[in-house]
């Protein structure tokens, strides 16, 4: 199982009239909310596929290291490893991904708050969970839904 997972919007909010607050790392404070909902449901087999645009910030090492300290634990860590550039959606980012390495949909998550993930085909559509940027991942009815769905 693949979950792409966003950070601005899920994992923490995105409001511009809030400011984030920073670990001792450096790095965002993650949501207590979000991470209770990641850690409601058995993370043993699911790799982390990084979709967010801070994917490039830090190496693998590290971002199991910022998620380690923030109380969450994945077996593997990737990145989308195409430059984000303006031209490219996080639909296309994702689609993308997803082809070249010819995942099956039924073993995908999506977790993000980008807007143009509205407009994934509906097998990918119904893989995702569109989370408010102001308050971000904040129920886990939706992803042990999804997790369940491909267990059965």
């Amino acid at each position: 199982m693949k979950l792409f997972l966003d950070i601005d919007g899920v994992m923490v909010h995105a409001n511009p009239h809030k400011q984030v607050e920073l670990e001792d790392d450096g790095f965002y404070k993650f949501n207590n909310k979000a991470v209770n909902v990641l850690n409601s449901v058995d993370l043993t087999g699911i790799e982390l596929v990084l979709s967010t645009s801070h994917r490039f910030r830090y190496n693998i090492k590290q971002w199991k290291h910022i998620f380690h300290t923030r109380g969450i634990e994945f077996d593997s860590v990737s990145i989308i490893k195409m430059e984000v550039h303006h031209k490219h959606s996080r639909k296309y980012e994702i689609e993308k991904w997803i082809t070249d390495h010819h995942i099956d949909f039924n073993n995908i998550v999506i977790i993000d708050d980008d807007k143009s993930l509205n407009g994934l085909p509906e097998h990918l559509k119904r893989r995702l969970i569109l989370t408010d940027p102001y308050t971000g991942l904040t129920s886990s009815k939706e992803l042990k839904k999804l997790l369940e769905e491909k267990t059965l």
